[in-house]
């Protein structure tokens, strides 16, 4: 924990480094680091905004020796090598009374250590000061030297960043302090993470992903989506989604009874080809009448969803696949046919063609029980890992 030189005494400046989560910015004036901009877009993006926040500051040439040495901290800390960085000499500036308090109360909050907005507001003697305590966290200038990263909502939820990324950078930033939001969670990466040394790898420089991380919505309306999705770009298909959508008297898709009522032309005007027209019209059928009871599929084991899911016209088992992933959140599906999916197993495995579904079935043992999650880490590798 902590070392090196952390003291700023001369000059201002900006500069922006490379660290495990992307581009990080700082500025300084006499008095201390001042500013720390999280990753943007590039490096560009990043220390456009750190300027705009700095105004009237230009990168040094060279960068003291002391910035030089927080920003290796920095970007050890977010590699992994945990740092409370205590010592580092920071300017609050403008902040006021309140919020320097809550900020040098969140300092002591080690790495590893999470606290809620209640508790930092006890602790800073405003109990009933929560919310004055989130506003504080959303103007926080100095993210990870302040580590606003580290308070959660009450019951344990990430709760809101105001970074580039949001949620998602937050929980990754706080994974390389070793904090996973959901002890779940926490229990399959390690699974992951101790079974093979390719998805350590890559879960490493990801960072936590969780089921819980896809909404489930309601099951009517993801069978919908997955038929108006199917073969089709995104673009185009989330058009066809919003104009659909748009016949609903309701929010969401029109329920089963509204869409077997809405003429052919009002559907085939939103976009829908004749064969998914069809589709649709069977799945809503099915829904209506019972013979389909979505209420009962959270009780049924995997492969009988995939059997009752696939009676419809138009639902085929990757689309079930993507059901029980998604909606149901089951721990242990492994999708061999999903193009994605086997693009990023050849990429993470370094493989010469795509591997055949027995191939990836066999190869899946060692994921066991935690197949989707495995699944969801190796779409992210077709996707350049990130």
């Amino acid at each position: 924990m902590g070392g090196g030189e952390s003291r700023v005494s001369a000059g201002d400046g900006l500069h922006v480094f490379d660290t495990a989560i992307g581009p990080v910015g700082l500025a300084w004036s006499r008095r201390g680091i001042d500013r720390l901009q999280l990753p943007e877009t590039d490096r560009e993006a990043t220390l456009a905004r750190l300027a705009a926040l700095a105004p009237g500051r230009t990168p040094s040439r060279p960068v003291p020796q002391a910035v030089r040495a927080v920003a290796r901290r920095l970007a050890a800390h977010l590699a992994g090598r945990p740092d409370d960085l205590l010592d580092v000499q920071l300017d609050l500036g403008d902040s006021g009374p309140f919020a320097r308090r809550v900020y040098g109360l969140l300092r002591r909050v080690p790495p590893g250590g999470t606290v809620t907005y209640a508790q930092l507001a006890r602790r800073a003697g405003r109990p009933d000061a929560a919310r004055a305590v989130g506003r504080a966290m959303a103007t926080n200038p100095l993210p990870i030297l302040i580590p606003c990263h580290r308070v959660l909502k009450t019951g344990g939820g990430l709760g809101g960043f105001s970074g580039h990324g949001g949620s998602r950078l937050k929980a990754r930033i706080l994974f390389a302090e070793g904090v996973v939001a959901h002890a779940g969670d926490g229990a399959a990466i390690a699974w992951l993470r101790g079974r093979d040394p390719v998805l350590r790898r890559l879960i490493d420089r990801v960072g936590p992903i969780s089921l819980r991380d896809f909404p489930a919505g309601d099951p009517y309306d993801a069978l919908v989506e997955a038929i108006v999705y199917q073969q089709l770009a995104g673009k185009a298909a989330a058009a066809i989604a919003a104009r659909l959508r748009a016949l609903a008297p309701g929010p969401g898709y029109p329920r089963p009874d509204e869409l077997l009522a809405l003429p052919e032309r009002a559907l085939r005007g939103a976009g829908l080809s004749g064969q998914k027209l069809s589709y649709l019209r069977d799945l809503a059928r099915r829904v209506g009448d019972g013979s389909l009871d979505l209420r009962k599929l959270p009780k049924l084991p995997d492969e009988e969803v995939v059997s009752r899911l696939t009676r419809v016209h138009g639902i085929g088992r990757w689309s079930a696949e993507m059901f029980l992933i998604f909606h149901l959140r089951r721990p242990d599906v492994l999708p061999v046919g999903d193009f994605g999916f086997r693009t990023g197993v050849r990429r993470a495995y370094g493989l010469g063609e795509l591997p055949s579904p027995k191939e990836l079935t066999a190869m899946a043992e060692r994921w066991r029980p935690h197949r989707s999650l495995a699944t969801c880490y190796l779409w992210r590798a077709a996707d350049g890992g990130s």
